[in-house]
Formats: C-alpha cells, sequence, structure tokens
C-alpha cells in the first residue's frame, strides 16, 4: 500500500503526466459541454471579435506585467539591479508551476529556481516569496470579503447550492493569513500552539512527526516574523503592492465579462460585479481541487455558477474562451518563457553579507518616481 502511493506520489510530480492530464480532464469538460449545447456553443464561438480576443490576450500579459513590476519592487530591496524584465519572466514561470503542478504546489519552487539564476539567493528569494505571500493573501482575502458584504443575501439567495463552500474556502484561505499573524503578533499563543496545541494534534494523530512539525512550524514563523518588519518599516512599498495586488485581481475576476462581450453576448456593465463576484467564487471553491491546474473541476465549477446569469450554451462559450486566455494562454507563453530563461547563463550570487536583505533607499526612490 505504502509502495502504491509513493508511485501515485511520484506520478503526480511528474511534469509530463500533469499535462496529460491536464488536456485529458479538458478534452472530458468540452465533450460533456458540448455534448447537449454543442452546435449552439460553436456558433456562439465562431461569432468571436478578433479584435476583442487580442483585447483579451493583452489583458493577462498586462496582469503578469504587473505581477513581475510588483516581484521588482520587492527583490530591489536588496538587489537595486533587478529589471522589471527579469520580474516578468518570474512572473510567467510561476503561473506555468502553479497550473501544471496539484494544489499551485509548485509555482514558489519554479520562482525560486528562477531567482537562483538570476542571482538572488536562496535566503532572500524565501523572504522575497513570504512577502509576496503575505501581501497577496491579505489583499485577497479582504477583497472576497467586500464582495461577500456587499450582496451577502442576494448570492446567498441565488447561489446557495455553492455559497457555502464559498464561504467555507473564503474562511480557510483567510485563516491562514489569520493564523500567522495570531503567532507572530502574541507570544501566548505561539507558546500554546508550540506546547500543548501540537501535543494534542499528535495524541489525536493530525501530527505525525511531533519534533518535525515544530520545527518546520518555527523555521517559518521566523521568515514570517522577518517580513512582518518589512511590512511595518516599509509601508509605502506595501502600499504600492498592495494596490497593484488589488488592481490584478479586479483585472483577472472581471475577464469572463469581457469574454461575454467579445462573444456579442448581452450583458450590462450592472452585471460586472457579479461577474467579478462569481469569478472569485470559482477561485475560492478551485482552491479545494487537487489536479494540476484544478482541471476539469474549475470548468465545471464556472459553468455552474455562471448559468445563473447566463444560459448555459453562453456560460460554457464564455467559459472556453475564459479559460483559454487565462489558463492555457499562460501554460504556452510560460512554457515559452521558462524554457528562454533556462537557457541563460546564471548570474553570480553576491555573498549575503554584501547584500543584506535591507531595503535601498536609492531603490526606493527610483521605484517611486
Amino acid at each position: 500500500m505504502v509502495y502504491m502511493l509513493n508511485k501515485l506520489k511520484a506520478l503526480f510530480k511528474n511534469t509530463y503526466f500533469n499535462i496529460f492530464l491536464i488536456l485529458s480532464l479538458a478534452g472530458v469538460v468540452l465533450f460533456f459541454t458540448l455534448k447537449n449545447d454543442g452546435k449552439e456553443v460553436i456558433q456562439i464561438l465562431s461569432r468571436i471579435s478578433i479584435p476583442g480576443l487580442l483585447f483579451l490576450v493583452v489583458l493577462m500579459v498586462l496582469e503578469k506585467v504587473m505581477l513581475g513590476w510588483g516581484l521588482m519592487l520587492e527583490c530591489r530591496q536588496s538587489h537595486p539591479e533587478y529589471t522589471w524584465k527579469q520580474g516578468i519572466i518570474n512572473a510567467y514561470v510561476a503561473g506555468l508551476f502553479c497550473n501544471i503542478t496539484p494544489g499551485a504546489s509548485g509555482g514558489q519552487v519554479g520562482q525560486g529556481y528562477i531567482f537562483r539564476k538570476q542571482g538572488i539567493p536562496v535566503t532572500h528569494s524565501i523572504g522575497i516569496l513570504w512577502l509576496d505571500f503575505i501581501v497577496y493573501q491579505s489583499v485577497m482575502t479582504l477583497f472576497v470579503l467586500f464582495l461577500i458584504l456587499m450582496r451577502f443575501s442576494y448570492y446567498y439567495t441565488n447561489y446557495s447550492q455553492f455559497f457555502l463552500i464559498v464561504i467555507f474556502g473564503f474562511m480557510i484561505s483567510s485563516g491562514i493569513i489569520f493564523f500567522l499573524w495570531l503567532l507572530a503578533s502574541s507570544p501566548r499563543f505561539y507558546t500554546w500552539i508550540t506546547t500543548t496545541g501540537i501535543s494534542i494534534g499528535a495524541k489525536i494523530h493530525l501530527v505525525k512527526d511531533k519534533e518535525k512539525t515544530l520545527e518546520n512550524l518555527e523555521r517559518q514563523l521566523q521568515m514570517f516574523s522577518k517580513e512582518i518588519v518589512v511590512l511595518k518599516t516599509h509601508r509605502k512599498m506595501i502600499a504600492m503592492l498592495a494596490v497593484e495586488d488589488l488592481l490584478r485581481l479586479i483585472l483577472y475576476y472581471s475577464v469572463p465579462y469581457w469574454c461575454a462581450l467579445v462573444l456579442h453576448i448581452p450583458i450590462g456593465p450592472e452585471k460586472l460585479l457579479d461577474v467579478i463576484a462569481l469569478s472569485s467564487f470559482v477561485a475560492m471553491v478551485n482552491a479545494f481541487l487537487p489536479m494540476p491546474g484544478s482541471s476539469g473541476g474549475t470548468e465545471a465549477t464556472f459553468i455552474l455558477m455562471f448559468s445563473t446569469i447566463f444560459d448555459r450554451a453562453d456560460a460554457a462559450s464564455i467559459m472556453i474562451l475564459w479559460r483559454l486566455v487565462t489558463f492555457y494562454q499562460v501554460l504556452i507563453i510560460g512554457g515559452a518563457v521558462f524554457l528562454y530563461a533556462k537557457s541563460q547563463k546564471d548570474i553570480p550570487i553576491v555573498p549575503e553579507e554584501i547584500t543584506p536583505r535591507t531595503y535601498s533607499t536609492e531603490a526606493m526612490k527610483e521605484e517611486s518616481k
């Protein structure tokens, strides 16, 4: 049994298998999508506006350009020579590895590899990725909370079959960042977790290796605490990163709205907020899907949710276009960018004592222009 589980884990770590799985699941979903409404869906897709399609592609490229800018801003704290181009390369590699690994688990691994090739030591890249995670997770949690509270009764009434899952996903997502903040800011809570909490977990078999869990928690908390110092002492930069993340979320979640317009499906501007909310709910549900790129479940969840404001054929058509521009485009461009980055010579790493991870005043002034 253990042997089989290990073989299965190894299989899911195989990039080629994951790509095959993504395409296979997409094919199955596409088959069932077109089974009953195939002619109508194809007819709707045939109405696509070519300039509109290019606009969608540019939107998603812009999203990665914005992420690259944010990574550049974070990296320039210790590496003032870090370029926007390097940040964009890192952003695309993150998107690629998030899409081809179960639970998007490989995104930061891919970023760490690229950071290393770009001359940033592991200790610095871990800090950068931690900071990026903290800011993004905090902004995303607050943004989704805003969307839920804006029209709670409406969403609960119209999407009750999904809304409880969405709320549960939101609680898990917000719970992670809240838990880390509480650990870092409350010595009493930290003491309880590292003594009583983990001991209870070990007794009820939730924690398999008590010592290893304590060691891992201590290491993660140290990294988190270091980034809290950055958050408190460089508020202007953090505000800029938060705005960048918010704009990226709005842009990404609004893509189905623009897909509808590009396909000439009637939709008014008053529906934009609902579309953004539904897109965020799809993302929340997908957080529970273990497949690479959440393939299969993403498409099905999207159609189920968006069928509440479009008819099924329209929702299926929007889903196909949305998935092409937000997922498969990233696979293609990300794959090409990764191959390019891999072929480049490694930039020598400067010893850490020469480039301590503190924010350069000159770099900050340059970025604020």
